[in-house]
């Protein structure tokens, strides 16, 4: 770097040096120095961010000045100069220098001891004088700040490069905002001010107006370098994709918590479905317990004995009650009803025994439920015979097991126990057309036919209407 050689020369002479560093046609604005300076080679750190434009820095090397003495200047006083020890000197003179005489600083230290007056070192950090810092008010967005301020979205978020997202902006945020567009950067531990101008490509001279640095070293590791022209085009489409993603990522987080939801809703029905059906059998092997218990083998048998005594009790009555109404003709029973029958019934059997007469208890059946029929044994199979013309109102299983009701308007004649029948309900039938066939079905012991006339609801005596 070459100093000034009056303080009135100061200014002018920053350009001078600032373009030694980053300009070397510079040079040729003294033939002077054009001989006695071999040409500077500074690179930029490999730490600087590369965000904005892309950069990949080159390896570091050690960067260094020359600087050419002026009358009265020492060692020591140059080192001062540079924030730097006597050691970073060459030649190490610390004394009184020769007018004229070339020095060689190394600036290796530079960066990591911070500029002369400590700014950075406190993590506050120096902003450069064409920035300002504005507080977010309610309702604020980037794009309103932006727009207030004469910027773009793009220009704003170059010079706050620490955001996260795009979204809307909290009451009390700060946001760096430069006078004129220019990326804004930290320097870091490891980097220069030459190097970070070098690596993003920036003008030297409007890089030290926008930063009113007149010496490399006047700012440190955490101050701010504004880098006017540079902008950080790619960052708001890193933060818009970074928006994307944080929404898929809600997105999925909320569908996993729904699934979640319902998995814990499907264990929970599972559960009580489980439960109920435990209870369930629990509660039938209690019911198949109590059905086989003595206790309830006891009940069954007291039920039954008193259904038979009331069954008994009653047919009894309805047997006082038939032999009473029913009048005796030349030894047979008829009814006064009989000579509505067309002159009687035939027999519905051609071949037959008489085992069980109208209400007789041979059988413990029949002296527990009265016998309100005959019964005619015949072999399996025998046909059974329509005993008055009538309208069959009952065909198949009934009381007396696959049976046949005839309504012949003035009585209801019954055919039962047969192996199977022969006519349908509704069917009309003459007399002696066949109705089915003999059988053991129902309550029997043996295959016949039980023969029962009913005259007004009541059965009768069927041989006091045969021939």
């Amino acid at each position: 770097m070459i100093r000034s050689f009056t303080s009135g020369l100061a200014r002018p002479l920053l350009f001078l040096s600032l373009g030694l560093l980053f300009c070397p046609a510079a040079q040729a604005l003294s033939p002077l120095l054009e001989r006695a300076l071999p040409a500077v080679v500074l690179q930029a750190p490999s730490s600087v961010p590369g965000r904005a434009q892309g950069v990949t820095l080159p390896a570091q090397e050690t960067a260094a000045v020359l600087v050419l003495a002026r009358a009265g200047d020492t060692g020591q006083g140059l080192a001062d100069s540079y924030g730097v020890d006597v050691s970073a000197l060459s030649p190490r003179q610390p004394g009184k220098l020769p007018w004229g005489a070339v020095v060689r600083i190394s600036l290796e230290d530079v960066a990591q001891t911070g500029s002369r007056n400590g700014a950075g070192q406190n993590g506050a950090g120096q902003l450069p004088p064409g920035v300002s810092t504005y507080a977010a008010r309610s309702g604020d967005t980037l794009a309103s700040v932006a727009y207030r301020h004469g910027l773009s979205v793009t220009e704003l978020l170059s010079a706050n490069l620490s955001r996260q997202t795009l979204d809307k902006l909290a009451v009390g945020d700060l946001l760096y905002v430069p006078s004129q567009p220019g990326l804004l950067v930290r320097i870091k531990p490891g980097q220069t001010v030459q190097g970070l101008v070098k690596a993003y490509k920036a003008d030297a001279g409007q890089v030290a107006t926008a930063n009113g640095i007149g010496l490399p070293n006047e700012l440190g590791v955490g101050d701010y370098l504004l880098l006017p022209g540079v902008l950080a085009t790619g960052f708001r489409q890193e933060l818009l994709a970074r928006r994307e993603r944080q929404a898929e990522a809600e997105k999925q987080a909320r569908v996993q918590r729904q699934y979640e939801k319902y998995q814990a809703y499907a264990e929970q029905v599972k559960e009580n479905r489980l439960r109920q059906t435990y209870a369930a059998q629990a509660q039938y092997e209690k019911f198949l317990a109590y059905q086989k218990s003595p206790a309830r083998q006891k009940l069954i048998a007291q039920y039954e004995a008193q259904a038979r005594y009331e069954a008994a009790q009653q047919a009894q009555k309805q047997q006082a009650q038939v032999q009473a109404s029913v009048p005796r003709v030349s030894g047979s029973v008829r009814t006064a009803s009989a000579a509505s029958l067309d002159g009687g019934l035939s027999w519905p059997l051609r071949s037959y025994r008489i085992t069980s007469r109208f209400g007789e208890a041979d059988i413990e059946f029949h002296k527990q439920y009265f016998h309100g029929g005959v019964d005619l044994a015949a072999p399996y199979g025998t046909p059974i015979y329509a005993a008055a013309a009538g309208t069959v109102t009952e065909s198949g299983a009934g009381d007396y097991g696959n049976n046949v009701y005839t309504d012949t308007g003035d009585a209801l004649i019954i055919y039962g126990h047969m192996s199977r029948t022969a006519v349908s309900m509704g069917q009309h039938v003459s007399r002696g057309e066949v109705l089915g066939y003999v059988g053991c079905s129902g309550m029997c012991t043996g295959p016949h036919l039980h023969f029962e006339v009913r005259l007004s609801g009541r059965p009768v005596d069927p041989l006091g209407l045969l021939p």
